[in-house]
């Protein structure tokens, strides 16, 4: 059985009023986006302190780039299951 199409009405022009104070729901909507986002710049600062000049070994430097690939690409490695 296929999926059922819910159709939605499209959304006025006027429901949208960039002057207009944000409410509660927006506002706890991006306090949790800056909170998630935390994550990202805390995972990405350990890897910049990281030298990649000093990385010598095969393993140092696949270790790094698998590090590095996962910041990037969050969605690669979620489709692989890590």
């Amino acid at each position: 059985m296929p999926p059922r199409v819910v159709p939605v009405p499209k959304t006025p022009k006027e429901s949208y009023n960039p002057d207009r104070p944000a409410g509660n729901l927006l506002r706890a909507q991006i306090l949790h986006l800056h909170e998630a986002l935390k994550w990202h710049v805390a995972e990405a600062q350990a890897a910049l302190a990281i030298n990649p000049r000093r990385l010598r070994t095969e393993r140092e430097v696949s270790e790094y780039a698998r590090r590095v690939s996962r910041i990037l690409h969050p969605h690669a490695a979620k489709r692989q299951g890590k």
